[in-house]
């Protein structure tokens, strides 16, 4: 496809035309040449190169001409009322955007989709979800669609998208999530979006008809394991008889990966995969557990096992 440059418009124009991901390309001129359009472009440019049916009408642009856009290959259908212009962003974040106007203007990015965009869970999960209002009654192939009258402080935008905030999207998924999947999604909550129990309490408290609130609440403050790493610790730790730590739990504001409350000591697991060179990494971890710091690698778990092991037997003995 020609860039904008070969369409011989002012350069603000033909910049503020490709944000976004969207490539108006031959569209370009006849938009900036007809006044009455413009306004089709800008309101694709902020939503991943898409525009509704409504939006094309109040923009100005009549039913026959939205006809002839769509038989010439202008526009084209994405869903029923949503048309893609150009290139549109094929990224997850347009698919969503796509999702939620095809739902309505009510609708929102939920469930394990809003979980997705906010990284909460990994892999994009079809059909695409969202939430609208229970009083809307429609339906769009390829989307999954829930009714539930959302609180205001339940949702929110994302880069231009709506979607639902944190606490309720795991209130949303507690009832389909293993317990295991729901604490980690709890754990990558907390890391990643500083989510707190008081502000998931606070969700709840909104939402007292919602199934799921005992479960959330119990994974909330389950321990959880996130790696093989921290798997081999446990299992070295069963192997030599020593007690099992809490794993992954809140400790003073910080999450630690092995705890033991009752004696007061905290053991982090740490991978040398962002240093240098192995042998540089472990003979940092070697200098901080000289300075009180308890910390083992992959090497003390799978390779000197005998001698961790003995080292935390002391480390609980003396706690």
């Amino acid at each position: 496809m020609n860039s904008l440059s070969e369409h011989n418009l002012p350069d603000s124009v033909a910049k503020r035309l490709s944000r976004r991901g969207a490539n108006f390309g031959w569209l370009a001129t006849e938009l900036y040449m007809n006044p009455l359009a413009t306004e089709v472009a800008w309101i694709a440019r902020t939503q991943y190169g898409r525009v509704t049916y409504e939006q094309l009408v109040a923009a100005g642009v009549g039913r026959n001409r939205i006809g002839r856009w769509v038989a010439d290959g202008r526009l084209r259908r994405e869903h029923r009322g949503v048309f893609t212009l150009g290139h549109p962003d094929r990224s997850a974040r347009g698919l969503c955007m796509s999702a939620v106007l095809a739902a309505g203007s009510t609708a929102v990015a939920s469930h394990d989709t809003a979980a997705y965009l906010l990284r909460i869970v990994p892999g994009l999960v079809t059909p695409l979800e969202v939430t609208i209002a229970v009083s809307s009654g429609r339906r769009r192939p390829g989307i999954t669609i829930h009714r539930s009258r959302l609180h205001r402080l339940d949702h929110d935008t994302l880069d231009g998208i709506p979607i639902t905030i944190v606490p309720r999207i795991l209130l949303d998924l507690a009832p389909r999530l293993s317990p295991q999947r729901l604490s980690r999604a709890c754990h990558e909550a907390w890391v990643r979006h500083a989510t707190t129990p008081g502000q998931v309490e606070a969700c709840i408290a909104r939402n007292p008809h919602k199934p799921g609130a005992r479960k959330l609440r119990h994974a909330l403050g389950a321990d959880v394991t996130l790696s093989d790493l921290e798997s081999a610790f446990l299992v070295l730790l069963e192997t030599h008889g020593l007690p099992r730590p809490r794993t992954n739990i809140d400790h003073r504001g910080d999450k630690v990966d092995c705890r033991w409350p009752d004696r007061d000591l905290t053991v982090e697991l740490l991978s040398y995969r962002y240093h240098a060179t192995r042998h540089a990494f472990e003979a940092d971890v070697a200098r901080r557990r000289r300075s009180n710091h308890h910390a083992y690698t992959y090497g003390d778990v799978f390779e000197r096992a005998v001698r961790t092991a003995a080292e935390v037997a002391a480390l609980l003995s003396t706690a």
